[in-house]
């Protein structure tokens, strides 16, 4: 009885730390393009929006899993910084690299695949000839987004922490951070990484695309830019951990890792399913309190504005422009029994509907525990198949 009445506390009190964060920080603004001097957007231009930014993004020949959309980054020799000793099992290193990645979206790319889609297929955003027509439609109206996403000179370059056991090369596991995180030190302790190197792993932390050390210079006490109420820089933002994420998986090889696997939490579980559907040599896979369905997150946390059949439109649009950096776009490349998702049953930031959804996608088993998205109580015992997993791949790289 008193460990039922504790946990039930817990779980109480997991729920109203979710909720209270998502009031806080989570809440998108409610136009379709931040800026305080932006006037809000009508349905209408919206959805036609919406509608050029997936005719330019959700190309068919961009499903492949490398393209011009996902493109496979040159080899990187990253700058070495040393934290740290770990006995004489091993070092904590800093890796930076530059980050070559460009988006793809510029007025001038746009406009040439205007002009070479079929007229007909126009009329779901009507004509768009120069920047004067994509400013009508909410686009672009004080600065081409290329620019504004290339502005953030920190996130020009890539990062992440390596611990590094000595001698041969280990098998590794490659963590992905939630959302507003990114700083080492937390993520250390979040994600347990001495237990896991104690297990005979090397492990990696790496940094998401604006935020952590990467944060854009003027985004002050804001929250990071990506991702955004523009689901160009939200798009634009997931092509890019995929960039950055490809460049450091291909160097790890290259140095002689034996096998990768990634987990990620939150925000970082939906870029680990995402990599784990284009990353063919990933052999396992950990999706914790992972969000899974960007529109699905918007519009249950009241970010669409209008009337409920609107907002279930722009819910459906967005689903259409961002297929391409969706997990659900493509099948897993990890096998099912190398696949867990761990959910909390009190969580009110993602849920556990958006980690359903990821398991049944891939096939994977489910595992629960009674804490929320920030409150992790009864983790560990959620983290038991993940902890068999891990123990398995540690000792034999699974081979």
């Amino acid at each position: 009885m008193p460990n039922l009445l504790l946990r039930r506390t817990l779980s109480r009190l997991a729920s109203g730390l979710d909720i209270a964060f998502a009031g806080a920080a989570l809440t998108p603004t409610r136009r379709f393009v931040r800026g305080a001097r932006t006037a809000p957007v009508v349905h209408d231009t919206r959805m036609r929006a919406l509608a050029l930014i997936g005719s330019f993004y959700a190309r068919p020949e961009f499903l492949t899993l490398e393209n011009e959309f996902f493109p496979r980054p040159a080899p990187i020799a990253p700058d070495f910084v040393r934290v740290r000793d770990l006995g004489r099992r091993g070092e904590v290193i800093d890796l930076s690299w530059p980050s070559t990645f460009e988006p793809l979206w510029s007025r001038e790319a746009v406009l040439a695949h205007v002009a070479a889609v079929p007229e007909r297929a126009q009329s779901a955003f009507g004509p768009v000839t120069d920047a004067a027509e994509l400013a009508a439609l909410g686009i672009d109206r004080s600065a081409d987004l290329r620019e504004k996403y290339m502005r953030a000179r920190a996130n020009r370059t890539a990062r992440a922490r390596w611990f590094r056991h000595a001698g041969a090369p280990r098998p590794c596991v490659v963590l992905v951070h939630g959302y507003m995180a990114g700083t080492y030190a937390i993520e250390e302790r979040l994600w347990q990484v001495k237990r896991l190197f104690k297990s005979g792993l090397d492990v990696v932390l790496t940094v998401l695309p604006l935020h952590g050390p990467r944060r854009s210079e003027t985004r002050g006490y804001r929250p990071p830019a990506f991702p955004s109420s523009d689901p160009r820089f939200t798009i634009e933002g997931f092509r890019q951990v995929v960039f950055d994420h490809r460049a450091l998986l291909d160097y790890l090889r290259s140095a002689g890792v034996t096998d990768l696997g990634i987990m990620g939490m939150s925000l970082g579980g939906y870029s680990a399913a995402l990599l784990a559907t284009l990353e063919r040599e990933l052999r396992f896979a950990v999706f914790f309190v992972p969000l899974a369905a960007i529109e699905d997150f918007a519009h249950q946390s009241g970010a669409m504005t209008g009337s409920e059949e609107e907002q279930l439109a722009v819910r459906d649009a967005l689903r259409a422009a961002q297929l391409m950096v969706s997990p659900f776009a493509r099948a897993s490349l990890v096998p099912a029994d190398r696949v867990i998702v761990v959910a909390g049953e009190s969580d009110r930031v993602t849920g556990v509907q958006q980690a359903r959804r990821l398991a049944e996608h891939f096939g994977a088993e489910m595992s629960l525990f009674h804490g929320g998205h920030l409150l992790h109580a009864g983790r560990e015992q959620a983290f038991a198949p993940v902890w068999r997993l891990l123990g398995a791949f540690a000792a034999s790289g699974l081979g």
